[in-house]
């Protein structure tokens, strides 16, 4: 999802429109972020004054914690603590509380208004068209994206060698593994069989491994395997194992985004990412964790580890991936 964000500038009061793409989860976890930010920005922009001029301040230890208490505090410095309270960030002195209501006054608030103006706006303030408006004329007045594939440049490395064990085949790179499948030196049946057997000792004890794809991977590496039997070569991706962040969405497979919500959820479609993998010759042999709603390393079946050193946590939101590729 891409989504049209402003962010300062040089020189004070200048903006610049930036376009970020990120999940749709994500996309939903920032905006109901921003919701927060304006409620709590409306509130620091009406008591600003009263702060000021405050003569008596509520110390921070005396502050009333009930919310009919926060309601009677209205022009006084414990409202901003109140309302700080929905962060769990009610810790800050009354001298730190003024700075964030003067910075929100003066930076905040500008760039909330500014985005909002932008996006109502024909085109979102950009010079192309914004994702965020849609317009059915822009098709015949932009010029067309040239559709036409072109194949990717890669260096092949040369000389490479299968080692005696399947622990050094797990840590090498995909470019040495492709030329081993490339020459013929392993099947790509048995390097998916190597990988599987990995994600299967090491996935509960990191909890990076969301769903096992190991029928669908099997039928495709043995199709990769016929192919390179007809001489058919697809490229430096063809017949090697990978595994999917849990956000893509595969065929009768679970898309869970790594939250308890949707931990059943299976979409019946194909996602562009997973289309271009699957026509590359790519073997698909898991759905990888994703921290819940595509953020950090906590989702419904645990937290993430790092395979080096598993009393720490991975973070996020590729949790799984990361932690699976480390750990070969």
């Amino acid at each position: 999802m891409a989504m049209m964000v402003l962010l300062p500038s040089r020189g004070r009061g200048k903006y610049r429109p930036v376009s970020v793409h990120m999940s749709t989860p994500a996309a939903h976890c920032l905006l109901s972020m921003s919701l927060l930010l304006v409620i709590f920005t409306r509130s620091c922009s009406t008591a600003t004054a009263l702060i000021r001029n405050s003569t008596a301040v509520t110390p921070v230890g005396k502050m009333d914690n009930s919310s009919d208490g926060c309601l009677k505090k209205i022009g006084d410095v414990s409202q901003l603590r109140c309302t700080l309270k929905l962060f769990d960030a009610d810790f800050f002195p009354v001298s730190k509380v003024q700075d964030i209501v003067e910075d929100a006054i003066e930076f905040n608030i500008p760039v909330i208004r500014s985005n909002r103006k932008s996006v109502a706006s024909i085109d979102g303030g950009l010079q192309n068209p914004s994702p965020l408006v849609f317009n059915p004329k822009w098709d015949a007045v932009t010029d067309k994206v040239n559709q036409n594939s072109r194949r990717f440049d890669y260096l092949t490395p040369s000389g490479v060698q299968r080692p005696r064990s399947d622990e050094d085949i797990a840590f090498m790179s995909v470019a040495e593994l492709g030329e081993l499948i490339r020459t013929r030196q392993v099947t790509s049946e048995e390097l998916m069989r190597i990988f599987m057997q990995r994600l299967k000792r090491y996935g509960d004890i990191l909890s990076a491994v969301v769903s096992f794809t190991e029928e669908l991977a099997f039928l495709q590496a043995k199709e990769a395997d016929r192919l390179l039997a007809e001489g058919i070569y697809l490229g430096p991706l063809h017949g090697i194992p990978y595994g999917l962040k849990d956000i893509i969405a595969v065929p009768h497979y679970r898309t869970t985004w790594g939250s308890r919500t949707f931990k059943n959820q299976i979409l019946d479609i194909e996602a562009w990412v997973y289309k271009r993998l699957k026509s590359a010759g790519a073997v698909l042999v898991a759905k990888l964790v994703t921290g819940s709603l595509a953020y950090d390393d906590i989702w419904f079946g645990g937290r993430t580890r790092n395979p080096w050193n598993i009393e720490e946590f991975s973070t996020g939101s590729s949790a799984g991936p990361a932690a699976c590729t480390s750990a070969g």
